[in-house]
């Protein structure tokens, strides 16, 4: 009896020590629009900044806690500092808090394409093309590219929710509208609502705005040592190839 008295104690001190170590990495998600870069379905999470997050810590001392907002309210919230340690993801082009520090590699690459109906050919060379056209967007996400042609007049902007609101308004308005997104983003959700992509024209965007990498963003007041475990994980996921093991399914 005495004996497992011991064995008791000796696994709770265990345990204690073990839980005073671990620290806690505060995992920012976009709810709904981020797919599939950050994907929340009942109640689990994955995507492909989703599951390298979790490659990084696989096996450490750390913890993640994940945190869900609308991407507005998440922004805020990091703006005004966050929970510690805080990770997403960001550019170097989409300024702000997004993109005071990032990881040392780059984590994929991001294409821009314009998609509209196939029912009415819509040839997209230059924003001269665009002329008097309706440029869909998402909710919350801006594009210095586009703005001076918004302003001028030239496009008329208009905003939807989801993924889902933007597909109606180029289906319904053939020839005069053309939905902005990110082609990965836009291939995962037709897949997600069973769409055929040859419903649709896609082309190339990237005379307007130009292909560019994304990496993991940082907490700006992050424990270097964690900062500096982050991207050492990141080159050896590379080195192995696992970084694009987890893109592929994806994308």
């Amino acid at each position: 009896m005495f004996k497992k008295s011991l064995l008791s104690i000796a696994l709770m001190l265990s345990c204690s020590s073990f839980a005073e170590n671990s620290e806690t990495i505060n995992y920012y998600v976009i709810a709904k629009q981020a797919a599939p870069f950050q994907i929340e379905e009942n109640n689990t999470h994955k995507g492909i900044v989703t599951d390298i997050v979790k490659a990084v810590f696989e096996g450490s001392q750390y913890d993640i806690d994940t945190h869900t907002y609308p991407f507005n309210r998440m922004i805020t919230l990091l703006e005004a500092g966050g929970e510690p340690n805080w990770v997403t993801y960001g550019s170097p082009r989409w300024g702000g808090v997004q993109a005071e520090n990032l990881s040392e590699i780059p984590i994929y690459n991001v294409k821009h394409v314009l998609m509209s109906s196939n029912k009415k050919s819509l040839d997209f060379n230059s924003m001269d093309d665009m002329e008097d056209k309706v440029v869909v967007l998402l909710h919350g996400f801006d594009y210095p590219q586009l703005t001076p042609y918004i302003e001028d007049g030239k496009v008329e902007e208009l905003r939807v929710k989801d993924y889902n609101a933007a597909f109606r308004v180029i289906k319904k308005l053939p020839g005069d509208t053309a939905f902005v997104e990110m082609e990965s983003r836009i291939k995962y959700n037709l897949d997600k609502q069973n769409q055929k992509l040859t419903n649709y024209q896609i082309q190339p965007f990237n005379a307007v705005i130009p292909d560019y990498p994304i990496y993991l963003a940082f907490d700006p007041n992050m424990d270097p040592e964690i900062q500096a475990f982050i991207n050492k994980r990141l080159v050896e996921l590379k080195s192995a190839g696992k970084l694009s093991d987890i893109v592929k399914p994806y994308i």
